[in-house]
């Protein structure tokens, strides 16, 4: 684990302040409390993200990197996203919307992607994006917010992560609850978002595993 971390929940409220046109100091605080950081000793890139003024607020890949870098049990290279954007899902990513910069919205649906390719091939991520965010040069056609939808399946993981083993009813049970936030979707639409979040969650669980697997393994050459 590394000294300074988000967990994906922070991280989804941070791009959603930053959205808002306001400052996410009151997050970054905790963890760095949490980690016991100073401003000092935390990426450079949040220094960036607390001097948020108005208008659209754009992240270059290798920023969109730095910071998906320090969410917990989360590993991103340039270079794949680079693939990514250019080759695996440059249909549903688009191209940079700001200039050289992509969105926020952007942003969040390359931090889905690290997360879905733990337990997922391409051909099934692309599928979902297909799904829930439609043309990616009109946000207004999706039918899930991309910044939504992430930060209510990290909501999910957390509530599975605390678990020793979680049972199918509180999956579904608290899928349906954050589903709610979902407006103008359909009965069918959103038992499928459902399913979505859940399947999303336990990719995020796989990373988990995978890095504890990785720590073990570590330690023996230690």
């Amino acid at each position: 684990m590394r000294d300074f971390y988000l967990t994906r929940t922070e991280m989804g409220n941070i791009l959603q302040t930053i959205r808002a046109e306001e400052k996410p100091d009151e997050i970054l605080l905790r963890a760095m409390k949490r980690s016991g950081k100073g401003r000092t000793e935390i990426p450079a890139i949040f220094d960036k993200l607390l001097k948020v003024t108005e208008g659209a607020f754009g992240l270059s890949i290798n920023e969109i990197v730095t910071l998906g870098n320090q969410l917990e049990y989360a590993s991103f290279r340039s270079t794949a996203v680079q693939n990514w954007v250019k080759r695996d899902i440059k249909e549903w990513i688009g191209p940079p919307q700001l200039g050289k910069k992509y969105a926020i919205e952007q942003a969040a649906i390359l931090f889905i992607v690290e997360d879905l390719k733990n337990t997922h091939d391409f051909e099934s991520i692309r599928l979902l994006l297909k799904f829930a965010f439609n043309n990616p040069a009109d946000r207004n056609d999706d039918l899930i917010d991309p910044l939504i939808f992430y930060t209510a399946y990290s909501q999910l993981f957390e509530v599975i992560h605390t678990k020793i083993k979680p049972s199918k009813e509180e999956f579904k049970k608290k899928s349906i609850e954050l589903s709610n936030v979902f407006h103008e979707v359909t009965e069918n639409q959103k038992k499928d978002i459902e399913k979505l979040l859940i399947s999303s969650a336990l990719s995020v669980q796989a990373a988990y595993y995978q890095t504890l697997s990785k720590q073990y393994l570590d330690d023996v050459w230690k």
